[in-house]
């Protein structure tokens, strides 16, 4: 572990901690391969379900059965093939056109078992770094798939806190989804720990669409909305690229060390397809969005198009809110409704500019995400739905109980970089951190994300969805230093328990407009305090304790200690 001073600690500030994030920002020649800028683009068409994507059959009642394997695909046409990893449920997926290309469609209150088998390499090949401090067993390829957003037992979970070593070649997981919770778009990855960040940018990702009677999927649906081929995933990621068509991970520049800050591509991916094009009508379109990056801050502008959300991570709004762009961390989503008839016979970009105030991230600049070509007859008329059937807005009771969680980062640009939650890392030597957070079962609390890094987090719940309450500027120096003379400073980081609220330096800020629904990943400012409010219900049939995890969902952040187990007992 490293050395811990006041000094660093107050360096955990907003305008501290920002200058010195990245290992290898020094030197963004070696950290950019520059593949993608030499690549023409919106020559593919997006994968989309059917074309492309591949909706995984099933292999007995209500069971499903995936193989984790190595695949390969041409992910450009200027490209070589690409080598990648993927979930194989044998129905199809050798003709699936990018590297993201399988999903799976539920129904609620239907549970459903599911089999993963690990068939990759034993060892991580070369054009995957492991840094070998993080992971428990070496160079060992160990993965875990979680569902993410899924309100599941612990055991099914995919969690590092119930099985730190993860599956090892020839293993399988076998989990029980009760699917107990309204339709909303969730997506299952791996989550082995300290390779998350890894295995996840060898393509261990796919997307798992939860069906209701309110939101069916079919024309049918309660609230009228776009269906079939007018209800679009766009799963967008960035990547790197190496000469010969391989994934691109760069390493760190310090001596000794493998991980990295963050991971930032150069070229942009959608539905695993390089730069792609989509070709829509000039009418309403529902567009799924979810941003698959490691660790890039999405700020998606439609070219103008008037744009509403109706949901997100938990689901259907209770009324859709006008938006005019979308700005997601890694793993948000959101649930939208395009109105492509003004534009007939046009072309736009999609764009990524830099997120607004006060989301604050050291991604270099990638703007252009893919084209969408709008067809120039055939206009539609739509209706916008006043209120939604089905859909919550998010509105839990006062809580019982809050807590101060801080979120702190240690020995920057060294060989003890690590990042912590409540001064406490993960794993230790040869076992899990017992957890912190003990919380009742079906009790409501409020936990307060202390951010006294300088960039924002994602942060991110397992097992329950959460309500956005809002964000409170405040001082993170006097708040360090009062909390190390009440003696709640340690080693790795200020501990958690120390209330902030006493330094605040303005009103709290309402939640954002995209965060009316429920949520299982907000971002968490630097120079504020963000509050969210949780209910600990376990699934039928479950009984406690169970242990879940909460993280940051920058990956990489995750894999190097970012991440807390809690508890949820009688």
């Amino acid at each position: 572990m490293t050395t811990w001073t006041r000094k660093q600690l107050l360096q955990y500030g907003a305008v501290g901690g920002a200058a010195v994030f990245i290992p290898w920002r020094l030197n963004p020649e070696k950290a950019f391969a520059a593949m993608g800028g030499q690549l023409t683009k919106y020559v593919e068409p997006v994968p989309l379900p059917g074309a492309g994507i591949v909706v995984a059959g099933q292999s007995g009642a209500n069971a499903y059965s995936f193989t984790q394997r190595p695949l390969s695909r041409r992910l450009h046409p200027q490209l070589p093939k690409t080598r990648f990893w993927a979930y194989d449920d044998g129905s199809g997926l050798e003709g699936q056109a990018g590297s993201f290309g399988m999903a799976l469609v539920a129904e609620k209150d239907t549970p459903v078992t599911v089999r993963f088998t690990h068939n990759l390499p034993s060892t991580y090949p070369g054009w995957i770094p492991v840094d070998t401090r993080l992971v428990p067993l070496d160079t060992q390829v160990r993965l875990m798939t979680h569902l993410h957003g899924g309100f599941v037992a612990a055991a099914s979970d995919g969690s590092p806190a119930v099985t730190p070593n993860g599956f090892g070649p020839g293993e399988t997981q076998t989990v029980h989804y009760p699917n107990e919770q309204p339709a909303t778009l969730l997506w299952f990855h791996d989550h082995a720990m300290g390779a998350t960040r890894l295995n996840v940018f060898a393509g261990l990702a796919a997307a798992y669409l939860l069906r209701d009677q309110y939101d069916t999927g079919g024309p049918d649906n309660a609230n009228g909305l776009p269906s079939g081929p007018y209800e679009v995933p766009l799963v967008i990621q960035d990547r790197q690229f190496n000469d010969d068509g391989t994934f691109r991970y760069p390493v760190s520049d310090i001596p000794g060390v493998t991980w990295i800050g963050e991971y930032f591509g150069d070229t942009m991916l959608v539905n695993g397809k390089v730069w792609p094009y989509l070709e829509v009508e000039p009418r309403l379109y529902r567009l799924r969005v979810l941003n698959g990056c490691n660790a890039r801050i999405l700020n998606l502008h439609f070219g103008g198009a008037p744009m509403w959300q109706i949901g997100a991570e938990g689901g259907l709004f209770d009324r859709p809110v006008r938006v005019k762009r979308l700005v997601l961390a890694p793993a948000e989503r959101a649930d939208v409704l395009i109105d492509f008839a003004p534009l007939a016979g046009e072309k736009l970009i999609v764009v990524n500019r830099r997120p607004p105030n006060p989301i604050v991230t050291p991604a270099p600049p990638l703007r252009q995400v893919m084209e969408i070509r709008v067809a120039g007859s055939h206009v539609r008329s739509d209706t916008i739905p006043e209120t939604l059937i089905g859909g919550r807005r998010a509105d839990l009771p006062s809580p019982s109980r809050r807590r101060f969680i801080t979120l702190n980062e240690i020995g920057v640009d060294t060989p003890d970089w690590e990042l912590t939650l409540n001064g406490a890392g993960f794993f230790e030597e040869d076992h899990v951190i017992p957890p912190t957070e003990q919380v009742q079962v079906g009790s409501v609390e409020d936990w307060y994300w202390v951010n006294l890094t300088g960039d924002t987090h994602p942060m991110h719940t397992h097992l329950f969805m959460h309500q956005v309450i809002g964000r409170v500027p405040f001082d993170p120096d006097a708040y360090a230093a009062a909390a190390i003379a009440a003696g709640f400073g340690g080693p790795d980081g200020l501990l958690g328990g120390f209330d902030p609220r006493p330094y605040a330096t303005g009103p709290m800020e309402r939640r954002r407009r995209g965060e009316r629904g429920f949520k299982d990943t907000t971002k968490a400012d630097p120079g504020y305090f963000t509050i969210i409010r949780g209910r600990f219900d376990l699934p039928s049939g479950v009984a406690p304790p169970q242990d879940y995890v909460y993280h940051c969902h920058i990956v990489e952040h995750e894999d190097n200690e970012m991440m807390r187990p809690f508890r949820v007992v009688s």
